[in-house]
């Protein structure tokens, strides 16, 4: 693996210059640049990411060929094709605004990763049981503007005995959000970003934010979900001022991110009553 390692910050280089070079504007409203914009924003989270789940490969201990990894809201693609081009077998998944744009289809053709669609609304993936050894779900479960216990149910039905769940999402106790409300100021979405949600000339349609969680919160629902915790790290986006270092030093729970790594330890048969209010 340390050949992989090597080679993630070129293939993420490539991958990333190949985007701008040729932007998908996924929903054809001709934003290319917001497109440049996000894709630099998200390196770092795509760097760490990518290294993280060579740590995973590393554990599972198997040639990168047989190991099968699925990226749940793969958006624009980066993880996704830069993990194939290193050699795992790799499907992407997003909603179907997303997924019926050529360009993106092209992308993945050209870098052979499968991809599948479905809105986890519906709790139902196109995807047999045990069928992956990891999934990736970064900046996604925080989207979720619906009950999130049988997203996670169907994630442990398509995952493999002993297979790990990689999650990456902000932290709603960070510093920035106490901060906010020591000065009663909202930590959440402008009221403006529902308006542009609905508006067609917008990119908004999946960018709000409608559930952030503590990590408290968060290992209670991987462990209620049939998941064991392996690790759990807090970091940050961006260079942080001096006084906010330190504090995150001391205490760092109060970073504005965090991650969790979790190994599938039962299948969960879970009876869930969904009504129109529920769903």
């Amino acid at each position: 693996m340390s050949l992989i390692k090597a080679d993630i910050e070129t293939l993420l280089d490539e991958v990333i210059a190949e985007l701008k070079a040729s932007p998908l504007d996924l929903l054809s409203i001709g934003d290319k640049t917001g497109e440049s914009v996000y894709l630099e924003h998200a390196r770092s989270s795509y760097r760490r990411t990518l290294h993280d789940i060579i740590l995973i490969a590393e554990i599972i201990a198997r040639d990168c060929q047989s190991i099968r990894i699925l990226e749940i809201g793969a958006f624009l693609g980066v993880v996704s094709c830069v993990l194939s081009r290193l050699g795992f077998k790799v499907t992407a998944h997003d909603i179907p605004e997303f997924m019926e744009n050529d360009r993106l289809a092209h992308r993945y053709y050209n870098d052979r990763v499968t991809t599948i669609t479905s809105n986890l609304r519906t709790y139902a993936m196109p995807v047999k049981d045990a069928a992956f050894d990891i999934v990736i779900m970064c900046e996604t479960l925080e989207h979720l503007n619906f009950n999130p216990l049988p997203v996670l149910a169907e994630i442990n039905r398509i995952l493999a005995a002993n297979g790990y769940l990689y999650l990456s999402l902000p932290n709603q106790a960070s510093l920035v959000n106490r901060t906010k409300l020591l000065f009663g100021k909202s930590i959440h979405n402008p009221v403006q970003d529902f308006a542009e949600q609905l508006d067609r000339t917008t990119n908004m349609i999946v960018g709000i934010h409608w559930r952030e969680y503590t990590g408290a919160e968060l290992e209670e629902l991987i462990v209620r979900s049939g998941f064991t915790l392996v690790s759990h790290q807090y970091y940050t986006t961006h260079r942080a001022s001096i006084p906010a270092r330190v504090a995150y030093t001391l205490f760092p729970k109060l970073r504005s991110n965090q991650t969790v790594v979790a190994r599938k330890a039962r299948c969960t048969v879970n009876v869930y009553h969904f009504s129109e209010a529920t769903r």
